[in-house]
């Protein structure tokens, strides 16, 4: 697996980026380009992690196209378009629904173009469930990198652990935040907690930062769904300890316990009884698929539609 620790700036995604890069993009313009800062409305070192953030979130592949679920959020629907499909989506393009920014934090880490949040949320958190930056930074570049042989560079890999915080961190002043788009895209998911940690002796405090497991109410039961199906070599029948234990299953990618997890899978067998039934037999808990759907987006729209009314 290749790593990558920068390519970010040191800026976190704002909330407004995701959308100001796919117009850029639509109107067929290159980040390259010479008057992209201009266009853009923002300097270089900017239009670079608009560039890179959009990779991360798997809304522009290798070759910078727009992916088919960049169109989906963000397509204008009032505009005219080459792409067909522009016309019927666009469902959330200005990230108002908070389960699009669910849908983004699973994107994120299914990508691992920005390697930190899996590393984080799949293994360091299992590990230390409270962590500071030292310890993100030994455990990359002590224990990840010499275990598998990748270069890692101890103040990028520290930057890189900045960036991650303020993308999950209100930072106190959250309605001028929010208001001018300073604020981490990530901010209202309340998934990262700040404490404070003193020495042995009492003399000095550290930051940490902890993930705890919740319920995660304000998480649609489509958004698993969605991931389960978007997740390759799926089959007819998914254990109940997969889906909560396993890296990149819904539990570590949105950071929910059992309890969220079972309410959410009955949630699921409620709205679509064709589709899957939850069995608990013989002390065998598993998800079962009765069928599994060619099109995982369906899903996402059968949300919005009734998010939308």
């Amino acid at each position: 697996m290749k790593y990558t620790f920068s390519g970010h700036d040191s800026f976190q995604c704002r909330l407004l980026w995701l959308k100001k890069g796919y117009d850029y993009l639509v109107a067929d313009r290159s980040f390259s380009a010479d008057d992209a800062p201009v266009r853009l409305g923002v300097g270089n070192n900017m239009v670079r992690s608009i560039r890179y953030w959009l990779r991360a979130f798997g809304l522009t592949d290798e070759q910078e196209e727009l992916t088919e679920l960049a169109r989906f959020i963000f397509a204008d629907r009032n505009s005219s378009s080459d792409h067909p499909a522009e016309e019927t989506e666009g469902f959330d393009p200005f990230l108002e629904d908070q389960a699009t920014l669910w849908l983004l934090q699973y994107q994120l880490l299914k990508t691992r173009h920005a390697s930190i949040y899996w590393i984080v949320f799949n293994e360091l958190r299992r590990r230390r469930p409270e962590f500071s930056a030292d310890d993100f930074v030994h455990y990359v570049t002590k224990v990840k990198a010499e275990l598998e042989k990748f270069p890692a560079n101890p103040s990028t890999v520290a930057a890189d652990f900045s960036v991650f915080t303020k993308l999950y961190l209100q930072s106190g002043r959250q309605s001028k935040d929010r208001e001018e788009g300073f604020a981490g895209i990530l901010t209202e998911l309340d998934l990262l907690k700040p404490m404070e940690r003193k020495s042995d002796d009492g003399k000095t405090v550290s930051m940490v930062y902890t993930i705890p497991l919740t319920d995660r109410a304000d998480l649609p039961a489509h958004l698993l769904l969605y991931s389960l199906l978007d997740t390759p070599g799926l089959g007819k029948s998914i254990s109940l300890e997969t889906l909560e234990t396993e890296p990149g299953m819904p539990c570590a990618v949105f950071a929910m316990n059992r309890a969220g997890l079972l309410h959410k899978i009955e949630q699921l067998a409620t709205l679509y009884p064709d589709l899957l039934v939850y069995s608990d037999q013989a002390g065998v808990r598993e998800l079962q698929f009765k069928q599994i759907p060619t099109d995982k987006y369906q899903i996402l729209r059968d949300y919005y539609a009734q998010a939308l009314v």
